[in-house]
């Protein structure tokens, strides 16, 4: 949560460098931090209790520089500073579940992949969660386009899923539990396959009028005299492009 009190999605993301050293980040889009590099945040985390997530929440508010990425709608922080601030406070470390590297395919790999893909999101639409229990909400649908191909923009791709204010920032799998098929027929009976395709952004929306315009997924709802209407298309910015942060993080770490 901002500090305007708008939500948005961001996950962590795991950058490996040579020797095997890991560094932690969180990444969203530039218009979820209200395209400030200083802006304030409000993360809702857990605990961690041994490899499991304890029954304690954490809501803290942490100010940090925000690294933006130089063309596409794309920004992180480290999170080191982040967990050490809870660890001072809460005696207790974060318990998170990274996206990794490996998880990423670029163009050429994606080229294996149908047209027609099985994707899900994970993220916080309309700004609901399990409070409760701390937890985002899952969606589902399929891809639109080729996870191959460029969307009318370079390194972007469209999805068939319902994407509502919230949404932004939050990472689309292409996953399958329970077996898939690729695009030459081969089926794998009960193979699991996840891969990272991107961050969404951007969905096209029909107003009351009946004009259709490309808007950022928006980061709260907002009372207007044009309605806006979801058609439940969304645009990522294709996981790729987060590797392009990993030069300006292997310079901070040599001049440390």
């Amino acid at each position: 949560m901002a500090s305007n009190g708008s939500t948005g999605t961001g996950f962590f993301f795991n950058f490996t460098f040579e020797g095997g050293k890991t560094v932690p980040v969180i990444i969203t889009n530039k218009h979820v931090v209200n395209n400030n590099q200083k802006e304030e945040v409000n993360f809702f985390l857990h605990a961690k209790n041994g490899e499991m997530p304890d029954d304690e929440k954490l809501n803290i508010t942490f100010k940090t520089d925000w690294h933006f990425h130089s063309d596409q709608d794309l920004c992180f922080c480290f999170v080191a500073p982040l967990f050490q601030q809870i660890k001072i406070a809460k005696q207790k470390d974060v318990y998170h579940i990274p996206i990794t590297e490996e998880l990423i395919w670029d163009n050429k790999k994606l080229e294996e992949l149908s047209a027609i893909e099985d994707v899900v999101m994970v993220g916080y639409p309309n700004g609901l969660w399990d409070q409760k229990n701390n937890l985002p909400l899952f969606r589902k649908g399929i891809t639109s386009s080729h996870p191959a191909i460029d969307f009318n923009n370079k390194n972007v791709g469209a999805v068939d899923m319902a994407c509502f204010p919230g949404s932004s920032g939050s990472p689309i799998f292409i996953l399958n539990e329970n077996g898939y098929t690729d695009k030459k027929g081969t089926s794998y009976l009960g193979g699991k396959r996840l891969i990272f395709l991107g961050v969404l952004f951007q969905g096209p929306q029909f107003n009351a009028r009946g004009e259709m315009t490309i808007e950022n997924i928006p980061t709260q709802q907002k009372v207007s005299s044009i309605t806006p209407m979801m058609i439940n298309l969304g645009y990522y910015i294709k996981a790729t492009e987060i590797l392009a942060f990993k030069p300006e993080i292997e310079k901070f770490l040599s001049q440390k």
